[in-house]
């Protein structure tokens, strides 16, 4: 017999007689053996994707909720800008040398409706355009409202020798005799939240008003502007 086969075994039936046992060959039972604990591997491998998986996107869930969360506290903590008064003290344009001097007042009502919130400004840049033509620009130094406070901003803008189409420069001459003018205001900086001791700051925020009519102004009517969280202010000439 070839070697490697195993052998019938002679054995004893409770009788007495003798019968043939087969016997596996050597290393089956090892076989079969790790073959069964092989089937596991996989589903082990594949509970624990499953339940990193689920992890990860319950902290994805978790982190758009707090993000949310805090972008609505921030913009429910938002001033209220609105337009008090607006004066043309000078305004002179050389056709020849296309250069223009300016002298413009500018009223600002910044209200902080907040009942707990104290909020911060760091400084702001205040511009002013009509008919494509800068009218005035302005740096502010911060300061800081208290809850359920009014702040009335009142500047002086001054340009000299600025650069100005003449075209643009007629229309808006020509808007201002016909009382027919409207300006677009920006105002953009930083701002900060203060709640007892928890205080949050530089926050870029932007307030424009757009197509602002100088008749509403004069009236009194104080038109109110767009404040917005994380908005950039459009390049002015």
């Amino acid at each position: 017999m070839e070697e490697g086969k195993s052998k019938p075994a002679l054995a004893k039936n409770p009788s007495g007689s003798l019968r043939r046992v087969l016997r596996p060959p050597h290393g089956l039972h090892s076989s079969i053996d790790h073959l069964d604990k092989g089937r596991y591997l996989p589903c082990c491998c594949f509970a624990c994707c499953a339940w990193s998986c689920l992890i990860m996107f319950l902290l994805i869930i978790a982190i758009l909720f707090l993000g949310i969360t805090y972008l609505a506290f921030l913009k429910s903590g938002m001033p209220k800008v609105n337009v008090r008064a607006f004066n043309i003290t000078k305004l002179q344009v050389d056709d020849g040398s296309q250069k223009m001097n300016a002298v413009i007042g500018l009223g600002l009502i910044f209200s902080n409706k907040n009942d707990k919130l104290k909020l911060l400004y760091g400084p702001l840049d205040v511009d002013v355009t009509s008919e494509d033509v800068l009218l005035g620009k302005k740096k502010l130094g911060g300061f800081y409202q208290n809850p359920l406070n009014d702040t009335q901003l009142d500047m002086t803008m001054t340009l000299e020798n600025a650069d100005v189409d003449k075209y643009a420069a007629e229309d808006l001459i020509s808007d201002i005799k016909a009382y027919e003018m409207v300006f677009d205001l920006y105002v953009g900086g930083h701002i900060g939240f203060q709640v007892g001791k928890l205080q949050m700051n530089n926050v870029p925020f932007l307030a424009s008003c757009h197509q602002i009519k100088r008749e509403d102004v004069d009236f009194g009517r104080k038109p109110e502007c767009d404040v917005k969280l994380f908005a950039a202010r459009p390049s002015t000439n």
